[in-house]
């Protein structure tokens, strides 16, 4: 009896055994069967949810589309059905979701009213420039949280620039340029920290420059000129430690040029010059001569007064210096050391001394204009023969100062010359022949000077000349008829 016992507790034994290893293998082939059916039920479920988000997105862009002039909608006619993403100037992400509108100078006429940002949690880049658009900038343009690049530029909007703006944390460019909007700037915009590139130019926006956009350690560019902007630059714009270009001219700007922008170090252009006698610029020329990367300085035609900084001739990348303003003493000759030197204006200032002989090492000039300084304040003594050394010299002005002596026969290597201006000066002895190897001059002036002797017959050659020279009697070695335009007065 026990050992029947223990066969038949063995076959139970061996039947639970055989009952849980099926249940386990069951249960494998349960689960096996579920994940291979997950790789096919879950593409249905996304394209599913890509299709809803595109009608969305779709049905906001033709909403826009039908409240745009009729021409405007002709533009668009690719613009139709239900996926964006095959739509003109329209780019999406891998799950169908709109990123880039780029519709610049794409001849489109109507307002942004009509068209529902909130639709677009994906957008990255909108560009609608140079376009005739209209009206004002929408509120609801704040819930592109994701926007990279907003670019308005060049149309017709009207209004303040929205506060709401300074939401768009992730915003690295800002183009509201060329407009017709108004009011002031927002200091929210200084809460932008990505922004590397903000362009409000040629509106008509007034107040005065936020304090705040000194926050903006990533800028590179700041252009704000031609408005109507007053007050002072704010010396906080000294801490944009990445700016490269700043553009303030044509403002109603007044108070100093802050010491501050001199910490610039990265700075490469620097517009600060008065047009329609606007800016209002006043002090001295700051200590400037550590911008090593400026090449591009204009301060013209504001108040500036003291003396033209001796470091300036720092500046080795420098290109363009223009300082038209009240400036006295003399002309450092350290700007002699402005290798890249293309544009040297300082006209219409209280310059006094000599001209640097130094600045006939500038062979990159093309123009130097020290003309019109003040009746008591002039140039004085010879014109430097160095400066027959320029040999990229179009534009020479001298006119209106206190020279003495002759015309040095060296400016007749100045094959470039356009422009010849040494008018209402002391100037005396007789006009050098070598002028006449001159082939580029249209325009030579010499009267008001004490100029004697006869007129170079070389003069006769250059058939593009006007001319005007005063003696008391003009005496020719040739018929003055060759000259195209010749006015000699005594």
């Amino acid at each position: 009896m026990k050992s029947l016992s223990k066969i038949t507790l063995f076959n139970q034994f061996i039947s639970s055994l055989l009952f849980f290893l099926l249940v386990v293998i069951i249960l494998q082939l349960v689960s096996s069967s579920t994940a291979s059916v997950s790789p096919v039920t879950s593409p249905f479920v996304y394209t599913n949810s890509t299709a809803v988000k595109e009608r969305k997105e779709a049905e906001a862009l033709l909403k826009w589309k039908t409240s745009l002039h009729i021409k405007s909608q002709s533009l668009l006619s690719s613009w139709a059905g239900s996926t964006p993403c095959n739509w003109v100037r329209i780019n999406c992400d891998n799950s169908g979701s709109v990123t880039h509108l780029n519709l610049s100078t794409y001849g489109l006429r109507g307002t942004l009213q009509n068209l529902n940002f909130q639709s677009f949690p994906n957008l990255l880049s909108l560009d609608l420039s140079s376009n005739s658009l209209y009206g004002t900038i929408p509120s609801n343009i704040s819930h592109l949280s994701k926007l990279l690049v907003l670019d308005l530029s060049a149309n017709q909007f009207t209004g303040s620039i929205p506060a709401f703006l300074g939401n768009l944390s992730n915003l690295t460019i800002l183009y509201l340029y060329e407009n017709q909007l108004s009011g002031s700037i927002p200091q929210e915009l200084g809460m932008l920290s990505s922004l590397s590139d903000l362009e409000l130019s040629l509106n008509n926006l007034t107040g005065v420059i936020p304090a705040s956009l000194g926050n903006l350690s990533n800028l590179n560019i700041l252009y704000l000129d031609e408005n109507q902007l007053s007050g002072s630059i704010p010396q906080e714009l000294g801490m944009l430690s990445s700016l490269s270009d700043l553009a303030l001219s044509s403002n109603n700007l007044t108070g100093v040029i802050p010491a501050s922008l001199g910490n610039l170090s990265n700075l490469n252009t620097l517009y600060l010059t008065r047009t329609n006698f606007l800016n209002q610029l006043s002090g001295s020329i700051p200590e400037l001569g550590m911008l090593s990367s400026l090449s591009d300085l204009e301060l013209s035609s504001n108040n500036l007064i003291g003396v033209i900084p001796a470091s300036l001739g720092n500046l080795s990348n420098l290109t363009t210096l223009y300082l038209m303003n009240q400036l006295s003493g003399s002309i450092p000759q350290e700007l002699g050391m402005l290798s890249s030197l293309s544009d040297l204006e300082l006209s219409s200032n209280n310059l006094t001394g000599v001209i640097p002989a130094s600045l006939g090492n500038l062979s990159n000039l093309n123009t130097l204009y020290l003309d019109e300084n003040n009746f008591l304040n002039q140039l004085s003594g010879s014109i430097p023969q160095e400066l027959g050394m320029l040999s990229s010299l179009s534009d020479l002005e001298l006119s209106s100062n206190n020279l003495t002596g002759v015309i040095p026969a060296s400016l007749g290597n100045l094959r470039n010359l356009n422009t010849l201006y040494l008018f209402k000066n002391q100037l005396s002895g007789s006009i050098p022949q070598e002028l006449g190897m001159l082939s580029s001059l249209s325009d030579l002036e010499l009267s008001s000077n004490n100029l004697t002797g006869v007129i170079p017959a070389s003069l006769g050659n250059l058939s593009n000349l006007t001319i005007s020279i005063s003696f008391q009697e003009p005496t020719f070695w040739f018929h003055p008829s060759r000259i195209r335009n010749a006015k000699f007065s005594e």
